[in-house]
């Protein structure tokens, strides 16, 4: 059974897991070389490529499992548009003063255009 839902759910699922690995091997690394904003700066850019390795890694995997007959380039060129996209508009939207909403939208809207264009 086709369904966009568990395309958007794995997704998101796999966005959220490698965008916190992602976080947390970016500040380890930015903490041993030991400069004062480092960790922050390094886990912020590591959640950015982990959501978007994520995000192509489980649309992908979810849409082969689901008979979806999209080709995985889609997906990831989809997931980077979006990424990119939320980043370019945050200042305009003013997403970086609730930097709680941008992490919502740049978790939730790469998903959502994947399941609706799969």
């Amino acid at each position: 059974m086709r369904s966009r839902l568990m395309l958007f759910l794995g997704a998101w699922g796999s966005a959220i897991f490698f965008g916190a690995l992602g976080y947390a091997l970016g500040a380890l690394t930015g903490r041993l070389t030991g400069s004062e904003m480092a960790d922050l700066a390094l886990g912020m850019a590591g959640m950015t490529l982990g959501i978007l390795l994520g995000n192509g890694l489980g649309a992908t995997w979810m849409a082969k499992r689901q008979g979806f007959k999209r080709k995985a380039w889609l997906f990831w060129a989809i997931g980077a548009l979006a990424v990119i996209l939320v980043l370019l508009l945050a200042e305009p939207l003013r997403l970086n003063q609730n930097t709680a909403i941008m992490l919502i939208v740049l978790l939730t809207l790469p998903p959502a255009v994947e399941a609706l264009i799969a």
